[in-house]
């Protein structure tokens, strides 16, 4: 082994046992740098048009882009926790003594004496050999949703100080990418050995697909819970607030996510008595806040990212399972670059099969 060849292999072996320090130094971190990456592209465009207002001073065109995105994130959140607290413990006080009262008997028979049992009874013909006890098994669903909801409540109390530490290291990330990420962004195209075009084609492809992204899924979500707040609001659905805001954060779900909450709440109703009110959410459920959906995540980002939507859905639910909440993000975007690669592949070796 030449003497250059042992220098070779030192250094990279060096190289990448810091590299692996580092990655544990800022293993903790991953997260609000993920979240700062995505803010930080999506809402560079505005850090530049008020870069031109303050006349290129960057450290204050930042600290104005950040103190935008604290309001739009945070003022929501403050806005509505005191009333969505109460709604959530609310609905849990309600679902325990639903349960222990064991009213989903009372519901049950309701049910039954409905204009549905003629639905019912077909089912019970088709799957009678199976000896289904349905009021049992009601029990043990409520049950579990209780439990899951005891859960929820106390890992979110739990997580509170967390997710808090989290939003301002995020915050305080942000304000650097913003000032310093025209020189990130040369510093991390040098490291891609690409041809200029194609690192051009590669950042602009990233960049595109979680803008799009971000503004589909929050636009989606926000029309959704404000046109579902609007009618629980109206026909009189317990914890409006709660459940608005549970649709909205059921717009990351690919394909149908408000369909499990407004359905539900439809069926509330029913069994409520209310026959007309039930009817008149399953229409405005099913017309327009399914329908919203529908047209805008396909217009706000199949259009512009150019994925296939079969793609799409199976790269945001798949995310969400593998990543968490922020693989609803990464997901369409490691699914962009992967078919980016390809077209790169496919114009450089056109020979190749």
């Amino acid at each position: 082994m030449t003497q250059r060849q042992i220098f070779v292999l030192s250094f990279f072996g060096l190289f990448f046992l810091i590299a692996l320090q580092l990655a544990g130094v800022f293993r903790l971190f991953l997260l609000p740098l993920g979240w700062a990456v995505i803010l930080s592209i999506v809402f560079y465009p505005l850090y530049i048009r008020i870069l031109r207002g303050v006349k290129g001073r960057k450290n204050m065109a930042a600290l104005i882009s950040v103190l935008i995105v604290m309001v739009m994130t945070s003022a929501p959140m403050i806005f509505f926790t005191g009333t969505l607290v109460r709604e959530t413990l609310s609905f849990y006080h309600d679902v325990s003594g639903w349960i222990d009262q064991r009213r989903y008997e009372v519901a049950w028979n309701a049910l039954l004496n409905s204009p549905l049992r003629v639905i019912w009874d077909k089912i019970i013909e088709k799957t009678a050999s199976l000896d289904i006890q349905i009021v049992p098994l009601i029990g043990k669903a409520m049950q579990n949703l209780s439990d899951q909801i005891v859960g929820k409540i106390q890992a979110g109390a739990t997580n509170f100080l967390f997710f808090v530490v989290n939003y301002f290291v995020t915050i305080i990330i942000l304000f650097f990418f913003l000032r310093d990420g025209e020189a990130m962004g040369r510093g991390l195209k040098d490291l891609f050995p690409m041809t200029r075009e194609n690192k051009e084609v590669v950042f602009s492809r990233l960049s595109t697909t979680i803008s799009a992204v971000v503004r589909g899924l929050v636009v989606t979500g926000g029309v959704q819970g404000a046109l579902s707040g609007l009618a629980f609001a109206l026909l009189g659905v317990p914890f409006p607030v709660f459940l608005s805001f549970l649709i909205a954060f059921m717009a990351l779900v690919p394909i149908g996510g408000a369909v499990f909450v407004w359905l539900p709440s439809a069926v509330y109703l029913f069994m409520a008595g209310s026959w007309g009110k039930a009817l008149a959410l399953f229409l405005w459920g099913a017309l327009v806040i399914s329908t919203v959906d529908n047209f805008l995540k396909p217009l706000l980002i199949g259009e512009k990212t150019k994925l296939p939507t079969l793609f799409l859905f199976l790269a945001i639910l798949g995310g969400l399972v593998f990543y968490g909440f922020i693989g609803v993000f990464l997901g369409p975007v490691i699914l962009a670059l992967f078919l980016t690669l390809i077209e790169i592949y496919r114009k450089e070796y056109p020979d190749h099969p």
